[in-house]
């Protein structure tokens, strides 16, 4: 891992854990010395990228909030797939979401709650790693040999034994489902949504209590895989 890489890694693990680190905290999450870790902080908080609070802790720091404005009204995925996961979620009348790799996590980037009063708990910015869950799944199938390896890279090897296992049966199918493996209940399905070259861009998952799910979990899963197909044909 190079000093770039260090750099970064220490970024994307305070976006990750979503409160204040110490630098020996963030050294150990990143693989490097606590003075190595603390060198990149330095430079980070000079550009304005992460902020430090009292105590010795470190956080995000307001070059971020530039960074998020200029995701939300700049990306076109973004923007076409809010009215697509919109109508998903009227159609299925559950929650529905827009997930993106992002090296080894899985990141929620857009979320409509379903309208009923028992629904999934989860929202925008929300990260889970690439391993399990039929989101992850639907990321770690239809990525490339190289994106993949890289997601991987730091697992166990019974880790990525799981993460690999039956992602030819979704790729043949075109969604993953999953029920339990992240939060016990919960039934998911996830569809990839391909550029027009064909490459991955993100995942359209729909998300629901088990409870409502019986005798329409093949219908749950068509409405999710047709709605990544009609995000992916606005994108050409």
């Amino acid at each position: 891992m190079g000093p770039s890489d260090r750099m970064l890694a220490l970024l994307c693990c305070l976006a990750n854990q979503g409160t204040p680190m110490t630098v020996k905290s963030l050294a150990e999450l990143t693989s490097q010395p606590v003075s190595t870790a603390y060198r990149h902080l330095r430079q980070l908080l000079a550009w304005g990228m992460v902020s430090e609070r009292e105590g010795g802790t470190y956080a995000p720091g307001p070059q971020a909030v530039r960074l998020q404005q200029g995701f939300e009204q700049r990306n076109d995925l973004l923007q076409w797939a809010r009215p697509v996961l919109t109508e998903l979620t009227d159609i299925t009348q559950e929650s529905s979401a827009l997930l993106m790799a992002v090296r080894d996590h899985a990141l929620c980037v857009e979320m409509i709650d379903s309208p009923q009063p028992l629904r999934c708990c989860y929202h925008r910015g929300q990260v889970q790693p690439l391993l399990r869950g039929a989101s992850a799944r639907a990321l770690l199938a239809f990525m490339s040999d190289e994106e993949r390896e890289m997601a991987l890279t730091l697992r166990t090897e019974a880790e990525r034994d799981e993460a690999l296992a039956g992602l030819e049966t979704i790729r043949a199918e075109g969604v993953a489902v999953s029920l339990g493996e992240i939060d016990q209940g919960v039934w998911g399905a996830s569809a990839p949504v391909f550029s027009a070259r064909g490459r991955l861009k993100a995942v359209i998952s729909v998300m629901a209590p088990e409870s409502r799910t019986r005798q329409r979990t093949a219908w749950l899963a068509e409405q999710t895989r047709n709605s990544a197909q009609r995000l992916g044909e606005l994108l050409e």
